[in-house]
């Protein structure tokens, strides 16, 4: 690495990265699951066109990982790069 590209990559990692959800397709659909959540205060959307289960949230007014989807198992927090195929 050269200083600039050095720096760069710092200050890449301090970014806070998104908080995604994985939804657990055994007892909802991501579109129910999105309804819901939207519902509750929640600010999302699909990840992307190559993941089926992912959603991106953005900002929440409830904690994203205390919702009664999330203590029944509707979906797990990931990492974005856990969905890649």
């Amino acid at each position: 690495f050269n200083v600039a590209e050095a720096v760069e990559l710092m200050e890449a990692f301090e970014k806070p990265r998104p908080v995604v959800l994985r939804t657990n397709t055994l007892k909802t659909r991501r579109r129910e699951l999105a309804a819901t959540l939207i519902q509750r205060g929640i600010n999302l959307d699909p990840l992307s066109k190559w993941s089926k289960v992912g959603l991106v949230v953005y900002e929440s007014k409830v904690p994203v990982g205390a919702t009664p989807e999330y203590l029944a198992g509707h979906y797990m927090l990931q990492s974005a790069s856990s969905f890649l195929p």
